[in-house]
């Protein structure tokens, strides 16, 4: 594999291009959206175990669970950021992350219309022309949050309880991504990704 440097600093982890390459290619088959940082650190991981293959005379090319062990290595990379938490947000949490999130949304780069909702723990973003088609009457509007003991979502406004989980960490820089990821979904450059399958429509954000 060719190492490649993180761009943002040189004295951060690497990762190949051909992990990076495997890393999206999985996450695309798999039911959440990634942000950028997340498909790095799993690429890192990939790497690292590749490399540790190869210590072993065991290179990729000879292992013939390598789709799984991407998959396995992307739900190592997310985990943090899905499961439950040993110790549940706190209300102020939650509030704080959102108000990150929102603040991101309508920024000058991003520039998106968003309301914060009554109790401040979602944000409403408005749905634009290529925003695909969902909620009851098919023109819903985008909620976003994060929950006190998981990470963040997105679903229609009226059918919340459909959600697609957003793999980024609980953090201002997090919340940033999240609001990238979400401009992307709202502007239709992902396509309805609630039409995918479960079990194959993982959908990846990329830079």
């Amino acid at each position: 594999m060719s190492i490649t440097y993180n761009s943002i600093a040189d004295d951060r982890p690497i990762f190949s291009a051909e992990a990076y390459a495997a890393v999206e290619a999985a996450a695309d088959r798999l039911p959440a959206l990634y942000v950028p940082s997340v498909l790095e650190h799993a690429a890192e991981l990939l790497t690292s175990l590749s490399a540790i293959g190869g210590e072993h005379s065991v290179p990729p090319a000879q292992w013939s669970w390598t789709e799984n062990m991407v998959e396995g290595v992307l739900d190592l990379a997310a985990c943090p950021y899905e499961r439950d938490l040993e110790m549940e947000r706190t209300d102020a949490e939650v509030t704080s992350l959102t108000g990150f999130l929102f603040e991101a949304l309508v920024s000058e780069e991003i520039g998106l219309r968003a309301q914060l909702g009554a109790r401040r723990d979602y944000v409403v973003v408005d749905r634009g022309p290529a925003t695909p088609r969902g909620g009851r009457s098919g023109d819903s509007d985008i909620l976003v949050a994060i929950s006190n003991d998981g990470g963040w979502f997105f679903a229609f406004s009226d059918m919340h309880v459909r959600r697609m989980p957003v793999m980024a960490p609980a953090s201002p820089s997090g919340a940033h991504q999240v609001a990238e990821a979400i401009r992307a979904f709202v502007h239709g450059e992902f396509g309805d990704v609630f039409t995918r399958p479960a079990a194959a429509g993982r959908v990846w954000f990329s830079r």
